[in-house]
């Protein structure tokens, strides 16, 4: 799961799963494992978890190599689907056994206990919380509301189908002439630098969902400042 290097001992919440095969830290001591004073007592004598040490990708040299599944986290069943060509009613055999129908989409303020917290910290950005200090994120975190629908809603007159478009930005459409059809998607997934002044013949200019991390934020600016001025600017009526 890390872009570049791993970690060298297993997340807490997987502790229990098969011994992984994990990587060597130049380190001489584990820098994961919690010290007796990480830990506070409470009244009812139950121990309770306070944040790991801050890991860096600069301590490990090796990319872990674990036998246990990954971890994802999910909602509540989705709602029955109406729509007769929906991918939840896909007979492949194949996409049904990597299909998580109720794959949480949104990250909010209810969705990170320490637990949690800690079994991130030991995934780099932007997949976990490595190198970064619990207090810094988790004011950012909890500014963000629990939406009161996960799961995209179905238009009116769609039958009760969904149709979502996912634009990239390698540039293949370039010259493709497909802004029309794009636009005429319920849902419009952007990315990155998610160019669209200049292009709209070709990408058009609706936006539901824009996603980035804090690298592609600053790279994207950089990189793309000869195209425009800035990313944010050509995206309409999305709400930061």
């Amino acid at each position: 799961l890390w872009v570049e290097r791993g970690i060298s001992t297993l997340p807490p919440t997987v502790s229990n799963a098969k011994q992984a095969k994990v990587a060597v830290s130049t380190t001489t001591k584990p820098v994961t494992k919690l010290k007796m004073d990480q830990m506070k007592t409470s009244a009812h004598g139950a121990v309770a978890e306070t944040p790991m040490p801050v890991l860096s990708k600069k301590s490990f040299k090796k990319l872990p190599q674990w036998d246990f599944e990954d971890v994802y986290n999910q909602d509540a069943p989705p709602r029955q689907t109406t729509c007769a060509q929906s991918v939840r009613n896909s007979e492949d055999e194949s996409f049904k056994k990597a299909f998580l129908p109720n794959m949480r989409l949104f990250l909010h303020k209810d969705n990170i206990n320490m637990s949690e917290w800690n079994r991130l910290s030991h995934f780099n950005n932007p997949f976990g919380f490595m190198e970064f200090k619990y207090d810094d994120v988790m004011a950012s975190v909890q500014l963000i509301p629990k939406p009161k629908e996960p799961l995209l809603s179905p238009k009116a007159g769609s039958g009760g189908c969904i149709r979502c478009a996912v634009v990239g930005t390698a540039g293949i459409l370039n010259g493709s002439k497909m802004g029309k059809e794009i636009d005429s998607h319920d849902y419009v997934f952007r990315m990155n630098g998610a160019i669209i002044k200049g292009y709209e013949e070709d990408v058009g200019n609706k936006t539901s969902v824009y996603v980035h991390t804090a690298h592609s934020i600053t790279s994207s600016m950089y990189l793309l400042k000869k195209i425009q001025s800035s990313t944010f600017k050509s995206i309409i009526g999305l709400k930061f």
